[in-house]
């Protein structure tokens, strides 16, 4: 048994190494970490080299990467400096020059605006022949057709012509139907090519009839000839659904939810904007690298 003179310095003892071992915590207002301006300088310059490269098919200069950068740090990459960003790119005269070629070589393949103009001169060289003078109508709609796709791209810049209108023109030419010969291929090719998935067997048939002159029912509408296909096809749901899908697998590298799908759908019928689609996507927090 402990004496009294023992008793009270260990009573001490255990009353110091008991406040030890408490730990209070104490809240100081307004303590919040500074942002670390590294890792915002990083997501910036990634973003500014991705949107390029996404958009215009290259990097920016060292001129474009500075201009972007000060834009989206002083703005501290809010919504709007996104928006402002991603529109000075799409205003650059490039943007258009990059979507034609990439469509025209995706559709078309190996034909080019030479090509074009080599056979709407053929054309128009058979017309003068007597031997030809039976085929006049169909001589002038291959010649018609032509005409239009080879001024896809100065109607696409002065803006007489939406995105929508130069995919139908470029599917609506001799070249596309070289590519893809027969009424089958001809419709199966263009839902892969805009929709990303191949038809139904109900909505190939319907189509095949209403290519082929005879009366079908594609997407709710009926059509009785190739020109009413490609008015309903082109005016439908699924064809600006198919874009927006589109759109998501090559910038955001997966396929958008049923609820981005409704969303951007139906915004891109209403305003026949692709601009500002493009726009939406390429400022979300997924795009930009901060989600």
């Amino acid at each position: 048994m402990l004496n009294k003179t023992l008793w009270l310095p260990f009573v001490l003892i255990l009353a110091i190494l008991s406040s030890c071992t408490k730990h209070e915590e104490v809240l100081i207002p307004n303590n919040v970490p500074p942002p670390d301006s590294t890792l915002s300088s990083i997501v910036i310059e990634t973003y500014v080299n991705k949107a390029y490269i996404s958009v215009l098919g290259r990097k920016p200069s060292d001129t474009e990467k500075a201009e972007g950068a000060t834009l989206l740090e002083s703005g501290a990459l809010s919504q709007a400096s996104r928006e402002t960003f991603i529109q000075s790119i799409l205003d650059k005269p490039e943007y258009y020059e990059n979507l034609y070629k990439n469509y025209y070589t995706y559709l078309l393949v190996n034909f080019d605006t030479a090509q074009t103009t080599f056979f709407i001169g053929i054309y128009q060289n058979l017309l003068t022949q007597p031997e030809y003078a039976q085929y006049v109508d169909q001589l002038n709609y291959e010649i018609s057709r032509l005409e239009a796709l080879r001024d896809v791209y100065p109607n696409l810049v002065a803006g007489n012509i939406t995105v929508a209108q130069m995919h139908r023109t470029m599917i609506n030419n001799s070249f596309y139907d070289e590519l893809n010969m027969g009424t089958e291929n001809f419709v199966v090719s263009t839902f892969e090519h805009f929709l990303s998935r191949y038809p139904t067997d109900a909505e190939l048939a319907e189509a095949k009839n209403i290519v082929d002159g005879l009366s079908g029912v594609l997407f709710f509408q009926i059509g009785t000839s190739k020109q009413d296909f490609m008015d309903i096809f082109f005016a439908s749901d699924d064809y600006y659904g198919g874009q927006v899908k589109i759109v998501y697998n090559a910038y955001l590298f997966r396929q958008p939810t049923s609820e981005e799908s409704a969303l951007y759908s139906t915004y891109y019928k209403n305003s026949g904007d692709y601009k500002g689609l493009l726009k939406k996507v390429l400022t979300t927090d997924e795009y930009v690298g901060i989600n």
